[in-house]
């Protein structure tokens, strides 16, 4: 399922945006998946690394991803970035939600960046984000002990095509507005080439732990004005407390508000 891990609010007396964003569906991997027949123990249904399929935006909030997978030439929204091992000391009786996601951010997201590449503001201001999943209950039973997260490219509430599968999936320079990260009106995340009320205009990074949504809001007030078109409402966005301080991305995005 997709939960959010990203916060956006608007200087406006009227607007605020709803919380947003996704740290990646908690999922299984299904049996069908390519590349996993070879796989036993803790690996058991695994998929391969840089494995490309057809997700859906359902089958990405579900537990058991069961997308159709294709080669990564043709059409495809969602590609492989990391296959992870559970901890030794968590078993799968007492992984919470939050636990798993802990592990993800710490173990898997680091693929996740890696695939894309570029720094953390510019992933941040682009339209790239990620599921993640955990094995089936079957899987589970003959030993299964990883999870593992995949990179997809929102459209509002549904997914389009990964524009590439060469690493790293983010070019050099400014982003082209098919990978640049814009919001609808709704505050969900889209590529600029769509329809959007909402696009990324500037970063700034904030130090030290996790200070709390007053505290970043508070900072985005004063340092996005210099980032944003003057004399318009704007947003700002800030991943959540985990990501924050385990995956040690600390970084503040401001939006304009526009139509192009």
């Amino acid at each position: 399922m997709r939960i959010s891990t990203t916060r956006a609010l608007a200087v406006t007396a009227t607007l605020s945006l709803a919380a947003f964003g996704a740290l990646g569906g908690l999922g299984a991997l299904g049996p069908s998946y390519a590349g996993t027949q070879q796989r036993t123990g803790g690996l058991t249904g695994a998929p391969i690394v840089g494995t490309c399929s057809t997700m859906t935006p359902t089958q990405a909030g579900a537990k058991s991803d069961h997308s159709t997978v294709v080669d990564c030439s043709q059409a495809h929204t969602a590609e492989v970035a990391g296959v992870v091992k559970l901890p030794k000391n968590l078993t799968w009786s007492d992984a919470t939600k939050a636990k798993l996601f802990r592990v993800i951010v710490d173990r898997c997201l680091p693929d996740v960046d890696a695939t894309l590449g570029r720094d953390n503001p510019t992933r941040d201001s682009s339209a790239y984000d990620y599921v993640w999943f955990e094995p089936t209950q079957a899987q589970r039973d003959q030993g299964a002990r990883w999870l593992s997260c995949s990179i997809d490219r929102p459209k509002a509430a549904t997914l389009v095509n990964l524009p590439t599968s060469t690493t790293p999936f983010l070019p050099g320079g400014t982003l082209p507005d098919n990978v640049a990260r814009c919001l609808t009106k709704s505050g969900y995340n889209t590529p600029c080439s769509a329809a959007h009320l909402w696009r990324a205009t500037g970063t700034f990074t904030v130090s030290g732990s996790y200070p709390g949504t007053k505290a970043l809001s508070a900072k985005a007030i004063t340092k996005c004005r210099t980032r944003v078109r003057a004399g318009k409402p704007y947003a700002w966005t800030y991943r959540d407390k985990v990501t924050w301080n385990v995956g040690h991305d600390h970084v503040v995005v401001c939006y304009s508000k526009t139509r192009s």
